[in-house]
């Protein structure tokens, strides 16, 4: 898939209506062909036959992408998705609109936008808001300080535990060190309200 965006979305509230939507879910999964024939991989966990089977056109919702990973545990459904271009944003509230009840918390990234983004402003299930990207791992932390920490280690020297200077380490490493198979990259996750998600 070209350009993916990658999502983790966790979905709380009443049981009844967790267990409805992963069952949908589930049985999507077991079927023996796919809902709403389409050119996915895995076919039958494409979104569209999510949008399908809750009774809506699939033409009229972004879903142009698949889940993975789906788990439900106590009052909570919780999944992936990798999207072309972007998150899956109205499909959530359209999943939403059906199952009243149901919050949902979610966490995107897209490199080609360069865009991280949460609505977890509490940290209930998304907890990171700092991402270092240097060799052999990305790794993502909750706070600057340890952020900080962890690029400092690589490079070998004290970093402030601020944005700006966890920034400025990361370019003055990538500038002293051109030829380097993997430049270092950090990231801050934005924590953005539910009116503010586009469809």
């Amino acid at each position: 898939m070209s350009n993916p965006a990658f999502t983790s979305v966790v979905f709380v509230g009443d049981r009844r209506e967790a267990r409805s939507l992963y069952g949908k879910m589930k049985r999507l999964e077991e079927r023996r062909e796919s809902l709403v024939e389409n050119g996915f991989y895995y076919k039958k966990q494409w979104l569209g036959n999510l949008v399908a089977r809750l009774g809506e056109d699939y033409r009229q919702v972004y879903c142009r992408g698949e889940w993975h990973y789906l788990e439900l545990k106590g009052n909570s459904v919780s999944f992936m998705t990798e999207t072309a271009w972007k998150p899956p944003f109205a499909l959530f509230k359209m999943i939403q609109r059906h199952y009243p009840s149901l919050q949902f918390y979610f966490m995107a990234e897209g490199d080609d936008w360069d865009y991280y983004l949460t609505n977890d402003a509490q940290g209930r299930y998304f907890t990171s808001r700092y991402i270092v990207d240097c060799e052999p791992d990305i790794e993502y932390f909750d706070t600057i300080g340890e952020a900080c920490a962890h690029l400092s280690a690589y490079i070998g020297r004290d970093i402030a535990a601020n944005w700006n200077a966890l920034e400025e380490a990361a370019v003055d490493w990538n500038d002293s060190h051109e030829d380097a198979d993997w430049p270092v990259a950090v990231k801050q996750i934005e924590v953005i309200g539910n009116d503010e998600l586009w469809d």
